[in-house]
């Protein structure tokens, strides 16, 4: 059965437009997050995903859906 993967670099994409769209600052974004700025840009340059509760606290402080975070192959 094939199933949904998801797509690290994709996803990293996403939270790099969705943090410049919103006009906030990757340090705003680690600060809310509770994490360090060099975390953000390893989730921003597809190298890390963010934890289950980092996406949401993300959808939550950019405003967004889940699905618009994650890109799936």
């Amino acid at each position: 059965m094939d199933y949904p993967v998801i797509d690290i670099e994709g996803t990293g994409i996403h939270i790099r437009d969705l943090i410049r769209e919103s006009g906030h600052t990757v340090t705003e974004v680690s600060e809310y997050l509770g994490t360090s700025t060099s975390l953000v840009y390893r989730y921003i340059r597809g190298e890390a995903l963010p934890s289950i509760d980092r996406i949401v606290a993300l959808s939550v402080y950019l405003g967004v859906s889940i699905d618009d975070i994650i890109a799936v192959e």
